[in-house]
């Protein structure tokens, strides 16, 4: 299982609280990253996270939202997939 990175669910969170979404190419150009590097750590194609980076993106989260933003807000290891239930209608 690899790290999901939440960058997509950030932006949309900081347009829910401020109306505006930054692509992710204005985010690259305000943390002072290349594009290129933002695309490859959302499609999981990166072998390794840079702790820089990591930073300028908490960083640049942190006061857009109203609750900030922490790397466990960024980053997160996906949940083991939930058992498979049968549902038995009430009085079956």
């Amino acid at each position: 299982m690899q790290i999901e990175v939440r960058l997509n669910n950030l932006l949309a969170q900081v347009e829910l609280e401020t109306g505006e979404r930054p692509t992710q190419k204005e985010l690259a150009q305000a943390i002072g990253v290349a594009e290129s590097t933002l695309s490859r750590l959302v499609q999981g194609k990166t072998g390794r996270f840079d702790a820089d980076l990591l930073i300028k993106l908490v960083d640049y989260f942190n006061p857009k939202l109203s609750n900030g933003c922490t790397l466990a807000d960024l980053l997160a290891y996906p949940p083991v997939q939930s058992q498979e239930f049968d549902l038995v209608p009430v009085g079956a």
